[in-house]
């Protein structure tokens, strides 16, 4: 799979992201989930995107 690199790995991310947090306004228990766990999912996609960013370009970015 040479298509999916980094920058994909954000994409894919930033959507997920985007899903969930749009999502928000709805019954999170159709999903097995609640509200608040969306939110650590969330949290944890945006970290390893943080993270992502310092292993790619480092600190200095």
């Amino acid at each position: 799979m040479t298509w999916f690199n980094t920058n994909a790995a954000h994409n894919l991310i930033n959507v997920l992201i985007l899903l969930l947090t749009g999502l928000v306004g709805f019954d999170w228990t159709m999903f097995g989930i609640d509200a608040a766990l969306a939110l650590k999912i969330t949290g944890v996609l945006t970290l390893l995107k943080i993270l992502m960013n310092v292993v790619r370009d480092g600190v200095a970015g």
